[in-house]
C-alpha cells in the first residue's frame, strides 16, 4: 500500500473554504499555514480555480493578502487527455448531483493531479469524503488543515 509523501516532498495546495469562519479552528490554523508557508519546510499552492475563490469580497482581508504571497498556478489551455482526466475527476465529484455542480471543486483536485499530486487542505465535507478515491486514483490526499498542521 502507499503513503502520501510527507509535506515537504510534495505539492500541498489550499482551498478557500478552508478559511471556513464556520468552523473558526479550521480557520485559525489556516491562517497559521499561510503564515509558515515557506519557512518550514513546505510551500502551500492556490490553485488557479481556488485564486478565483479567494478574490471573492467575503473572503477577510488577511487571507486575502496572504495568499497573494503565495505560489499560485496558472490557467492553461488543456489537450485531449487532460481534459478527460479532468472530466474522470469532475464526475467522481459530482458523484449523483447534478451535471454542472461542484465543477470547481473537482478542478481544485483535478490541478493538483496534474502536477503529480499531494495534499489538498479543506473542509470540504465532500472533498474530505473521498480522500479514498483521489488518493488511489490521483495521488491526491484531501485533508483538513489541522490534520495537515499535524504532519508538520
Amino acid at each position: 500500500m502507499y503513503r502520501q509523501r510527507l509535506p515537504k516532498y510534495t505539492h500541498s495546495f489550499i482551498d478557500s473554504c478552508a478559511f471556513d469562519p464556520f468552523d473558526p479552528g479550521e480557520a485559525e490554523c489556516s491562517r497559521r499555514l499561510l503564515a509558515r508557508s515557506d519557512q518550514d519546510g513546505f510551500n502551500l499552492i492556490v490553485a488557479h480555480s481556488v485564486q478565483k475563490e479567494i478574490e471573492h469580497p467575503n473572503t477577510p482581508r488577511d487571507v486575502k493578502q496572504m495568499a497573494q504571497e503565495l505560489i499560485y498556478t496558472i490557467d492553461t489551455q488543456l489537450c485531449d487527455v487532460e481534459l478527460k482526466k479532468r472530466e474522470e475527476v469532475r464526475a467522481l465529484v459530482r458523484g449523483n448531483a447534478k451535471i454542472g455542480k461542484h465543477e470547481n471543486d473537482a478542478d481544485h483536485i483535478y490541478e493538483l493531479s496534474k502536477y503529480g499530486g499531494g495534499y489538498f487542505i479543506t473542509t470540504d465535507k465532500r472533498l474530505l469524503s473521498k480522500s479514498e478515491e483521489f488518493f488511489s486514483d490521483y495521488f491526491v490526499t484531501t485533508l483538513k488543515p489541522t490534520e495537515y498542521e499535524s504532519l508538520l
